[in-house]
């Protein structure tokens, strides 16, 4: 049974432990950052998969659009069999299906919240784990997330809150032949209307294929956290997320490991080479290209392969 424990995410997170050998989390208290000034008494969930007490490595999941931290799972129960040594952590994103606050799912007024959440997080498991190396492992939307997070930091003049960065499925640009007077309306309606709602199939084929035996139609069918409206202005946001990603990669400081599939829909194996050449070399860069691997690569036919890189990249990381 899970074990719930409540700790401080910009307000308050609450934390369940899926599997019995989990460590169960202590109470912790968070001191906010911008723009934590004007949230209070939210309460976020977060899962986590820890084989032991110290471990060598914690690696926070950041989980993608119409996503949940369970997402995580195969990855955390992978590493539990394999890799002990590594804990995996995921938690909710504001805005999406397991916001607590209902209204709030499928929007977000300011995109720097999706950072603040990440780096609060971060701080609580440095807390608990203070001689683990921190990985942001980002999953599509996540990886968008994780990628603005480092690079903010840097234009700050700071050192990122993790010691290395994972970045699976990111989209890193929009595709050659996405109608442009898409992204145009989205954007433009976005300042005039922000708070207005539209479904996501409208902009997109609802057959798309995100595993070799899934769509996102058939996905939209069975996971009870998918949104089926969204706002514009948290649209605009993803938009403006992706449009940075090269610039980004060119400020990262830290070990950047990037995985994509052949058949991702969303994005094009050149792109994301592109995407990871523009990481330095000085910081250490690593691509894990799958050419049967659709979008969501955690749940695909070739995920055992996909985990077993992911663990050969974190055991030669310093």
């Amino acid at each position: 049974m899970p074990t719930r424990r409540p700790v401080r995410l910009l307000t308050t997170v609450v934390g369940a432990c899926l599997l019995a050998q989990c460590a169960a989390p202590d109470y912790n208290q968070l001191t906010a950052g911008k723009p934590a000034e004007a949230v209070q008494n939210e309460t976020f969930e977060y899962q986590s998969w820890v084989h032991t007490r110290d471990p060598e490595t914690v690696l926070i999941g950041i989980h993608g659009f119409c996503g949940a931290a369970v997402d995580f799972e195969n990855l955390g129960r992978h590493m539990m069999r394999h890799q002990p040594e590594v804990a995996v952590y995921a938690y909710e994103i504001r805005g999406q299906g397991r916001d607590p606050l209902e209204e709030r799912r499928g929007d977000i007024d300011d995109p720097d919240y999706w950072s603040s959440d990440l780096e609060t997080f971060t701080a609580m498991l440095r807390r608990r784990h203070p001689d683990a190396n921190i990985v942001w492992f980002g999953e599509s939307m996540g990886a968008l997330i994780a990628a603005h997070t480092v690079a903010d930091s840097v234009r700050r003049g700071e050192r990122p809150a993790c010691d290395a960065l994972a970045l699976s499925s990111p989209i890193v640009k929009f595709p050659d032949d996405f109608p442009t007077w898409k992204k145009d309306l989205v954007l433009t309606a976005s300042r005039i209307a922000p708070g207005a709602r539209v479904e996501l199939d409208s902009l997109h084929d609802d057959e798309v294929p995100m595993t070799g035996s899934s769509t996102h139609g058939s996905q939209s069918q069975t996971n009870p956290w998918h949104i089926e409206r969204h706002t514009l202005r948290m649209l605009g946001s993803l938009a403006g997320l992706i449009d940075e990603m090269p610039e980004n990669a060119r400020s990262f400081p830290v070990p950047t490991l990037v995985l994509h599939g052949g058949r991702d829909f969303f994005s094009r194996p050149e792109d994301v080479k592109a995407f990871t050449g523009c990481v330095p070399i000085r910081s250490g860069r690593t691509r894990r290209f799958y050419p049967d691997g659709h979008h969501l690569l955690m749940y695909d036919e070739g995920r055992e392969r996909m985990f077993r890189d992911v663990g050969s990249w974190l055991e030669k990381i310093d």
